[in-house]
Parts: C-alpha cells; sequence; structure tokens
C-alpha cells in the first residue's frame, strides 16, 4: 500500500497472517519494504501481532524500516518508521516523448495482438477441417480374423545339444505368443 500527502509517502508492506508460517514468503515481504526504505518518506512493515511477538525489531530499526502490529480489534504502531527526506521520489507529469513513445508501442502491440488473433483464428479452421477430412463417417470394423498357426512339431533326430533341452520348446511358442497378445 501506498499513501501520499502534503510532501510525504508512505509505504506499507503488509504480511498476511497465512503467509507468516511461508518463511520465503516473510522474507519476500521483507526485501519489498527494504528496497522502499528511502525512496520514500516512510516504509512500514505490518505484522499480525502474533508473528510481531518473534520478530527482532533490530533489524527493521537499522533499515529504518517500522512496523505496524495488527490483530482483530486493532492496529498500533510499534515501531516508528525513520523518516527520510525524499525529493519527488514519484514524479506526478511524464514528458510528452515518453508519452508518445507509450502510444506508439501501445499501437504497435495492438496490432501484433490482432495479426495474432487472425493466426489462431486461420489455425483454428484449418484444424477443424483437418477433422472432417480425416474422421471417419461410421467406425471401422473392428480386427477379428485370428489365423491358427500349424502346430510346430519337435523332431526326434535332434542333434545331441537340441535333445532333451527344455527351451526348445518355449522359443518353439515365441512367435505364436506374441500374435496372440497382438489380436
Amino acid at each position: 500500500m501506498f499513501f501520499e500527502a502534503e510532501g510525504t509517502s508512505v509505504r506499507v508492506v503488509i504480511l498476511d497472517q497465512a503467509l507468516w508460517a511461508d518463511r520465503q514468503k516473510v522474507m519476500d515481504c521483507i526485501m519489498r519494504a527494504s528496497a522502499s526504505a528511502g525512496k520514500v518518506s516512510r516504509t512500514y512493515l505490518a505484522l499480525p501481532k502474533t508473528a510481531a511477538s518473534v520478530t527482532d525489531a533490530r533489524i527493521f530499526q537499522e533499515r529504518g524500516i517500522g512496523l505496524f502490529t495488527y490483530d482483530q480489534r486493532n492496529i498500533e504502531e510499534a515501531l516508528p518508521a525513520r523518516y527520510f527526506e525524499v525529493t519527488n521520489a514519484f514524479p506526478h507529469h511524464v514528458d510528452d516523448t515518453t508519452t508518445s513513445q507509450l502510444q506508439n508501442e501501445l499501437r504497435e502491440l495492438r496490432v501484433e495482438f490482432a495479426e495474432l488473433e487472425q493466426a489462431v483464428q486461420h489455425l483454428k479452421e484449418q484444424l477443424e477441417s483437418s477433422k472432417e477430412v480425416f474422421s471417419p463417417s461410421r467406425p471401422a470394423p473392428a480386427f477379428t480374423s485370428r489365423k491358427q498357426l500349424p502346430e510346430v512339431q519337435v523332431v526326434a533326430s535332434l542333434p545331441t545339444f537340441f535333445a532333451g533341452n527344455p527351451w526348445v520348446e518355449v522359443l518353439s511358442r515365441r512367435g505364436r505368443e506374441e500374435i496372440g497378445i497382438v489380436s
């Protein structure tokens, strides 16, 4: 939150109760508050009272950051923020060249956006037409033909290293089992 009145600007970074459990979110809030210290007249970090009780206020005091504590009923200034003299931290007027540059960029972005919309529309039309071409009007019949393979006979006159080898029968069934799985 940012407030400005009578030449004084105040930034308040609020740390919600739900965020207190996440250490990274707490550090992000502290870093945001620390980054604005010195760029505005006063910077505050607003913490739930339960969180403020375990916070080391010296860290904030060294950086000039104040602390607000809050609960269901009220808000209190637990640590006053250091006042920084800031001259024109946030300019109220922008020169005409910057405005015209921004307007030109916005115009270019709108043109690019319109081109992208047309491209997306064209791709949608192509996709719809390809669905019409490739989608069958009736479903294809299921493949039900099962061709019986002839039984492999183990020849009695095999070389001695084949005789009595159980792997011969296992290997002879290998091709037939794979066909059975496919169908």
